[in-house]
């Protein structure tokens, strides 16, 4: 059982050493679990998190595999997040910038945008490098 807390633990501290990414549960795999030992804990552990609300599952656009944000304590949801596709950079927007998007889009579109969801483009330095 102490392995699992360990699990958790280092699963945690790497998504809360970066708020502002998104992780597949491969990757954090492959960061614990070099040799695959281990690997299905860490999926397991990802699914518990995510029931708990502690990270939630967001879209990929590149792969069939689910992407998964630290949330904060629970405070992501209010807004929009854009998401870097070359660096998987995670920006939140703010409230205000959030709110007059979803507006506009209700007003010209009828379209309403689920809470906390997610744009997909490049960030300014990704965009700078190209």
């Amino acid at each position: 059982m102490k392995y699992n807390t360990e699990k958790k633990k280092e699963i945690l501290n790497i998504f809360a050493e970066s708020p502002d990414r998104a992780y597949t549960a491969e990757e954090i795999s492959a960061v614990l679990c070099p040799d695959g030992a281990g690997k299905s804990s860490v999926y397991r552990i990802i699914s518990e998190f995510e029931r708990s609300g502690e990270i939630r599952r967001i879209p990929n656009t590149e792969s069939r595999q689910g992407l998964f944000q630290y949330m904060r304590g629970g405070g992501c949801s209010e807004h929009l997040h854009l998401k870097c596709l070359d660096c998987g950079r995670l920006i939140h927007l703010d409230h205000l910038t959030t709110s007059e998007l979803e507006s506009k889009v209700l007003s010209s579109l009828g379209f309403e945008i689920d809470d906390g969801s997610m744009l997909f483009g490049k960030c300014s330095v990704c965009k700078a490098k190209n």
